[in-house]
């Protein structure tokens, strides 16, 4: 008969101690699993405990008196790609969303060509996040 719990010969004492107390045998199951796998809480895993896969930013280039941002994404089944821009020393700020099967997007509002804006960008499928992107600037 197999062992689903994976009892050894040397193990004994825990053969032992989960028939006296057969809760353990399930405590010990999980314990062993969590250890093998982690425990799953991260913020950037999907439902199926897999992390989701951040895209890759390709480019951030003038265009019009703005700037094209394009990247490539290899999680196919992205609800939605956000993009966030700053400029100089101040924080990220959530500028676009679009499509996950998007692969690029074009920032009409980044138009002065004084300053430097740094992007990077993110996958979201339900209420889960990829990790950010490289980070990549252009100037309009």
């Amino acid at each position: 008969m197999s062992d689903p719990i994976g009892y050894t010969a040397g193990n004994r004492d825990l053969k032992s101690h989960t028939r006296a107390h057969p809760g353990a045998a399930m405590a010990f199951a999980l314990s062993a699993l969590t250890a093998a796998c982690g425990s799953g809480a991260s913020d950037h895993s999907s439902s199926t405990g897999a992390a989701l896969e951040a895209p890759v930013l390709d480019a951030v280039v003038p265009m019009a008196g703005a700037l094209h941002v394009s990247w490539t994404s290899h999680q196919h089944d992205c609800d939605a790609i956000e993009g966030e821009r700053k400029s100089g020393d101040a924080a990220f700020a959530k500028v676009f969303e679009v499509p996950g099967s998007a692969d690029n997007e074009m920032d009409g509002t980044a138009t002065d060509s004084s300053l430097t804006y740094t992007y990077r960008v993110r996958c979201r499928k339900d209420a889960e996040y990829s990790a950010y992107s490289n980070e990549l600037a252009g100037t309009p």
